[in-house]
């Protein structure tokens, strides 16, 4: 089950621009990626995991270019020159803890001499 823009839509509760199609478009392949690379190429699509990505659009869309943080209490706001936005969140990171690869050892026995 891939996520589509439309789930991004129905999470945000409104319908895109058609000037936000692209760039969700992209997201949605971004975040997925991210999720394959962190989880290695073994896990299987579900609801969690389309969760996990639907989130970090929604937070990307939310974060403007050339920003590193905001903050709301005494409005402090962190410039960057190049902002890299697109990573996944620690959130994201313990909600898929459990799909990635568990670490593991092989027995190794010498044969001959």
């Amino acid at each position: 089950m891939p996520v589509i823009p439309a789930d991004i839509a129905v999470r945000l509760g409104r319908d895109l621009d058609p000037g936000e199609q692209p760039r969700v478009e992209a997201f949605i392949r971004d975040a997925a990626a991210l999720v394959q690379d962190y989880c290695g190429s073994g896990y299987r699509d579900s609801p969690a995991i389309q969760a996990v990505i639907c989130s970090e659009v929604i937070r990307w869309l939310a974060m403007q270019p050339g920003v590193l943080s905001e903050r709301t209490g005494d409005i402090e706001v962190t410039y960057g020159a190049a902002a890299s936005a697109q990573s996944l969140s620690p959130a994201s990171r313990a909600a898929l803890k459990r799909y990635r690869p568990k670490l593991g050892s092989i027995p190794l026995s010498r044969w001959g001499p």
